[in-house]
């Protein structure tokens, strides 16, 4: 079993320029220039941190007003197993654009659907000591009934829906012990209808918000073999 410790930090889109500084304590070079330029035309960006430089990140984040901060308690899940992180309390009637692999602009409608972020995690098999995490943004349409989903733990059962992949806007990261990744809205998430907008933004008392959500794994025995 993986732990996966998750942490979302609500701000007014208003003070997105204040949060610019956590990126001096994220390092965004673990993406290729043609990756990070592809999350940043669809409205993303990420990059990963230390939780010794948690501190300064905190310090920005605190001193913005009317911050909303949530965090889940830390979620278990079999190795490989591909966890929904919903960033929406309910579904809704949506039209989302992205930009693709090759540069062209697409849309389509999403009737009755939550956004999330599908992330799946385990031990990197190029590096024994480092943790391989892929993140996917999809949409999701729930139906009836149930399925079942094989991992290395066994069978697990996981309600039945219908999903839609943005493979063209997905990434993975390697991350050593102690480091995490974080999620936020680029300067393209002021778009309205672009799928990160729709990912990481929302409405909090009238007001538009961003949203920045942090990822830290944990593997207790990554590494190790008995």
């Amino acid at each position: 079993m993986m732990v996966l410790a998750v942490l979302s930090v609500q701000i007014p889109e208003s003070q997105a320029a204040a949060a610019q500084k956590i990126w001096e304590q994220a390092r965004e070079e673990m993406l290729d220039a043609e990756t990070r330029l592809r999350l940043q035309d669809n409205g993303f960006r990420a990059g990963i941190g230390h939780v010794q430089l948690w501190e300064p990140i905190r310090a920005v984040l605190d001193a913005i007003p009317d911050r909303r901060v949530v965090q889940t308690i830390p979620l278990r899940v079999p190795a490989g197993f591909p966890l929904a992180l919903e960033l929406d309390n309910e579904p809704r009637n949506q039209t989302l654009f992205y930009v693709g692999r090759d540069g062209v602009l697409r849309g389509a409608t999403h009737p009755e659907s939550r956004n999330v972020l599908r992330i799946a995690y385990g031990p990197d098999v190029r590096r024994a000591d480092r943790i391989r995490m892929a993140v996917v943004p999809e949409t999701q349409q729930k139906q009836e009934g149930w399925r079942w989903v094989r991992t290395e733990e066994g069978l697990w059962q996981v309600p039945r829906q219908q999903t839609n992949a943005f493979e063209d806007v997905s990434f993975d990261v390697s991350l050593a012990r102690d480091e995490f990744l974080l999620i936020a809205p680029s300067e393209n998430a002021r778009l309205h209808g672009l799928i990160g907008r729709a990912m990481l933004s929302g409405e909090s008392e009238g007001r538009s918000t961003f949203t920045y959500v942090f990822l830290r794994p944990e593997v207790p025995d990554v590494g190790q073999h008995d």
